[in-house]
């Protein structure tokens, strides 16, 4: 796991919430929350999923969704390598 997930992942537990009751509250599966926490991010449906899902966590836990949607950019850039250039 990276930095991220392990940060979405220590929150709800620090929480003392289980996927489930994430789940209930959030209406995101919790198979996508694990690939969320997991940095499994091939796992969910599309790109648009992906930030959506991020950003619904992210206010779920009282995370800053901005501080998250960078996180995510920065990994999934560098998991891209080099990615397009401008």
């Amino acid at each position: 796991m990276g930095a991220l997930g392990d940060k979405l992942r220590e929150t709800r537990e620090g929480k003392g919430l289980s996927l489930e009751q994430v789940e209930e509250v959030t209406h995101i599966r919790r198979a996508f929350l694990q690939a969320l926490e997991e940095e499994r991010f091939d796992a969910l449906p599309g790109e648009v999923y992906v930030k959506g899902f991020l950003r619904n966590y992210a206010r779920f836990l009282n995370l800053n969704p901005e501080e998250v949607m960078a996180a995510y950019n920065a990994s999934s850039h560098s998991a891209m390598g080099a990615g397009i250039p401008h």
